[in-house]
């Protein structure tokens, strides 16, 4: 597994959460029922800065390596970062967890553990937070990541490109999923 470069940063990044989340609707009364299924999976949009030649062949050979969708990657968000150490305590697909953090977190912070990011939702007491997505796996006293989460994605599709401009300049934006 190849870790993301970041020689010349992100430009741009959307993050999101896809939740497999059912609806139906009458469409007399408009009442509604809702079922949650378990699947929840990180999404992301990402969009390199303008780079020259020399920059843009490690990207390149990146790319090409990943093989569309079949290899995966490290990558995190360089901005979520906060000074907090820890451990977590939780089974697979629990969305509440028993935390023992040193530092101050709070809702919105993101931290990875195995290999996954997850974001704090809500901070129910001293000793337990709720978290999205759900864990991937049983972890008992797992130690988290808050300086810099990084998960493991995969492309979005089996088609990787880049432009090159006049000037010699690169892009590149692609789209990737969480690999589970």
């Amino acid at each position: 597994m190849a870790a993301f470069p970041t020689t010349v940063g992100i430009q741009s990044m959307t993050m999101r959460l896809r939740s497999a989340t059912a609806m139906t609707e009458s469409v007399f009364t408009y009442d509604q029922q809702v079922f949650s299924h378990p699947g929840v999976r990180w999404e992301a949009e990402i969009t390199l800065p303008p780079m020259t030649r020399a920059e843009a062949k490690e990207y390149e050979g990146f790319f090409a390596g990943l093989r569309g969708m079949k290899e995966t990657f490290t990558m995190g968000n360089p901005l979520h970062t906060a000074s907090v150490t820890g451990t977590v305590t939780g089974s697979a697909n629990d969305t509440q967890i028993t935390e023992a953090f040193s530092g101050t977190h709070a809702v919105g912070d993101y931290f990875s553990v195995s290999g996954h990011i997850h974001i704090i939702t809500e901070i129910v007491s001293a000793s337990t937070i709720k978290i999205m997505p759900p864990l991937r796996q049983t972890v008992s006293a797992a130690t988290v990541d808050f300086t810099l989460p990084v998960g493991t994605w995969r492309l979005a599709s089996n088609e990787i490109g880049w432009s090159i401009n006049q000037a010699s300049i690169y892009g590149f934006s692609f789209s990737c999923i969480e690999a589970i």
